[in-house]
């Protein structure tokens, strides 16, 4: 697993600056919220079951911001047999794009040289909860030496952006109301 913040490749997540979706260039937050308006019209009935009920819905903003402070998430690439892939990576939305780094001799980096398509989800407390699927491409540049992994050898990682073509999200449900028992 690669932290994107770490990468000081051209192209890579920087800080905590371009996080803030108040600071971002215009448009890019009116996006990601057509994109998931988008998304929930185009929802099957199971999805729509789960992430649309409008007390949990969440807008761009509020997406963002469950998105970046998510430390941890799942990106799925599907090998040339068919074969999903599946690996625990940190991304994060910088300055209105969404991007990951991964290890140039991933299989995932594989998969996406033949099909480009990534899924990812992550969760959070209270069963908040983003799933979006996009189109990934490395960014010309970007591979850059890395901590050793286990065997002590360095390691090289490339920085992915993500254009996003989903996404479905949904809070944290409400707090429950105690329950108060009345007495005869």
């Amino acid at each position: 697993m690669v932290d994107p913040d770490a990468n000081t490749a051209r192209g890579a997540p920087q800080g905590d600056a371009g996080k803030d979706p108040a600071r971002w260039p215009s448009g890019a937050l009116a996006h990601l919220q057509e994109i998931l308006e988008r998304s929930r019209g185009g929802a099957g009935a199971a999805v729509r079951e789960s992430f649309e009920r409008p007390q949990r819905s969440m807008d761009a903003r509020e997406f963002v911001v469950f998105w970046n402070s998510c430390k941890v998430k799942a990106m799925s690439t599907v090998g040339r047999s068919g074969a999903p892939h599946i690996a625990p990576v940190h991304a994060a939305f910088v300055d209105g794009q969404l991007r990951t780094t991964i290890y140039v001799d991933a299989v995932r980096r594989r998969d996406l040289q033949h099909n480009p398509v990534v899924a990812m989800t992550t969760w959070g407390e209270g069963g908040a909860a983003a799933i979006l699927y996009g189109t990934a491409r490395e960014l010309a540049g970007s591979e850059r030496e890395t901590r050793p992994g286990a065997s002590g050898r360095g390691r090289r990682t490339v920085t992915l952006e993500i254009a996003v073509t989903r996404i479905y999200a949904m809070k944290p449900r409400p707090p429950q109301q105690p329950v108060t028992q009345r007495g005869d």
